[in-house]
């Protein structure tokens, strides 16, 4: 019998949307390319992290902490002396239970390849002291994603058409940040 975890269809109904942001993240292999992506997951996870923090969060998840890296991606691009672009609106989606849950599912996700970009960086120089503190910190958690899955499988009374519409909205706020770097040199 076919896995239909909640997981499974967030994975499906947003796989486009991954696959677009991962094509648009690349594989950065200079400080330059490095610089861009910094530019592109600042602007990204600043709005985000707008929207987690200005509203209060719905009860059934007011234990959850989210992880914000906004503080430490400004420190990644001035250590690379690279201009930070214009911030974005935050995501326009509601704040239920289904929205967190959608919003998380993209940046608890982001967690996991954080790790292949930690390596890459690290390639190029940068570590948790210069340049890649964001990746390090994000890649040294390795139970966040199953504590998060846990949370959305057993989460009542929730409407998945609503959590991958925001897990959506979420990619597609990445991809309006990652096409804003495409735009402006580094």
């Amino acid at each position: 019998m076919p896995d239909r975890s909640r997981r499974t269809l967030l994975r499906e109904s947003t796989s486009e949307a991954h696959a677009s942001l991962d094509r648009m993240v690349g594989s950065f292999d200079s400080p330059a390319s490095y610089g861009r992506y910094l530019q592109g997951i600042a602007t990204f996870r600043e709005a985000v992290e707008r929207k987690l923090g200005s509203t209060a969060w719905p009860s059934p998840f007011a234990a959850w902490q989210a992880e914000m890296f906004s503080g430490l991606i400004a420190d990644d691009l001035q250590d690379l002396e690279v201009t930070p672009q214009a911030p974005l609106d935050p995501p326009d989606i509601e704040s239920g239970p289904e929205e967190f849950l959608g919003m998380l599912y993209v940046l608890e996700g982001s967690a996991l390849g954080s790790r292949v970009l930690y390596k890459r960086a690290q390639a190029l120089g940068f570590d948790a002291d210069f340049g890649a503190r964001h990746l390090a910190v994000q890649s040294r958690r390795s139970d966040r994603w199953q504590d998060f899955l846990a949370l959305l499988e057993n989460a009542e009374a929730i409407d998945m058409d609503r959590v991958a519409s925001a897990s959506r909205v979420t990619f597609e706020k990445a991809e309006q940040a990652f096409r804003q770097v495409s735009h402006e040199p580094a």
